[in-house]
């Protein structure tokens, strides 16, 4: 009985370190997010719809990319892609918009500074790039062609959303009470890593071949990320038990590609086929983006 006291007054610690440690950085990506999500989720998809020109612009898809990951509107049901596409806006953009609004939004960036400011930009780069680069890949092969089948989506974007305190506040409220527990989970779950797992496993995972290890980290973020914010506490301790930053970039790029909300929406608008090559470009650039990261690091002193 006395260890068992023991080992849960040690989880306990663990606990209120991670806490101590993220919570800061939860709380302000929150606040952003729901100050984005009442007062600007309007005027981005404002400023996406207006991106109109049919031909190929390196500055229209990057701007839509920015847009995409400055939304603060979740995927599931409320990303504004059935009224960007009612407007005209070419495919490539909806497409860019789409792929960088689903890798990040405002209040996932700013937690992600927990994990350090080269993972967080990163992060923030990859998730523009790859926006832009699903977007040139739509433009080159299905031109004349439809992407998206919109007849069957939601417009539900927030055009009709209050900006009052009110409204700010419930906001607020409902953003805490999805993803705290997520990241409560994401905690404990460190915790019991931090005191169980054994480090010669993770030196066998990911430091005998960190190519591997990046193909690892990349498929393991199809079935183990749930909510971004919840994967952070576990990511900074696999990044200190030695796990490399290109396998955590795979990971953070694979992982919000494949949430099962977000591939429940994206399969409505994309049909059977096309949710194929989604599937397949994200996780292609999710190794990818980890193996390219892999690469810069090793140039660092």
């Amino acid at each position: 009985m006395a260890k068992l006291v023991y080992e849960l007054q040690i989880l306990l610690d663990l606990v209120m370190i991670q806490i101590r440690q993220i919570l800061p950085y939860w709380l302000a990506g929150t606040l952003l997010g729901s100050i984005l999500s009442v007062y600007a989720s309007k005027s981005i998809t404002q400023l996406a719809a207006r991106i109109k020109s049919q031909r190929y612009s390196f500055i229209q898809a990057l701007l839509a990319a920015m847009l995409g990951v400055a939304s603060p509107v979740c995927m599931y049901g409320t990303l504004p892609v059935g009224v960007l596409g009612k407007e005209k806006v070419p495919q490539y953009i909806l497409a860019t918009f789409m792929i960088s609004s689903i890798l990040l939004n405002p209040n996932l960036f700013l937690i992600s500074f927990a994990l350090g400011m080269p993972l967080a930009l990163l992060r923030l780069f990859f998730s523009v790039a790859g926006g832009m680069l699903a977007g040139a890949l739509v433009f080159v092969f299905f031109q004349g062609k439809d992407f998206f089948d919109l007849k069957s989506f939601a417009d539900d974007t927030g055009a009709g959303k209050n900006t009052g305190k009110k409204s700010f506040l419930k906001d607020l409220g409902k953003s805490m009470r999805i993803t705290a527990p997520y990241l409560m989970i994401g905690i404990v779950l460190t915790a019991l890593f931090d005191r169980y797992f054994p480090q010669q496993a993770m030196d066998a995972l990911f430091l005998q071949n960190k190519g591997l290890s990046v193909l690892f980290m990349a498929s393991a973020g199809v079935p183990v990320y749930l909510c971004g914010g919840g994967t952070i506490p576990l990511l900074r301790a696999w990044l200190e038990a030695g796990m490399s930053p290109g396998s955590a970039v795979a990971f953070m790029v694979s992982g919000p590609s494949t949430k099962l909300t977000n591939l429940s929406a994206v399969k409505s608008i994309l049909g059977t086929r096309h949710f194929v090559f989604y599937i397949a470009y994200n996780l292609l650039f999710a190794v990818f983006a980890g193996l390219a990261t892999e690469f810069v690091f090793n140039f660092l002193p």
